[in-house]
């Protein structure tokens, strides 16, 4: 995958991540800054293009070596993952029909 393709994947994941989310309900309610929220966007795609990178783009040892610093972080105290509802009820919605012309 090129750089840009990768770039862009990783500012799609990480906005569809933070979209409708505990941290943008915080910043409605006024207990987050706007500039820390765009700090927090910008840190978040940051990391995603980084690991997308040696996902997708390094050779297999690099991503390996990766890994395995990044599981030294390991989140024990949280839950597994599930599917996002949310996500889902977009995947599954017929095509958009396009535009007539008139």
């Amino acid at each position: 995958m090129n750089e840009d393709t990768v770039k862009k994947l990783a500012l799609i994941i990480a906005a569809n991540c933070t979209r409708e989310s505990v941290l943008e309900e915080t910043l409605k309610k006024g207990a987050l800054e706007q500039s820390d929220l765009d700090t927090f966007n910008k840190q978040m795609s940051d990391r995603l293009y980084t690991f997308l990178t040696y996902l997708l783009n390094k050779p297999a040892d690099e991503y390996s070596v990766m890994m395995g610093e990044l599981s030294k972080h390991f989140p024990e105290s949280w839950g597994m993952p599930d599917l996002d509802q949310g996500f889902m009820n977009v995947i599954n919605q017929p095509p958009a029909s396009p535009p007539t012309a008139h």
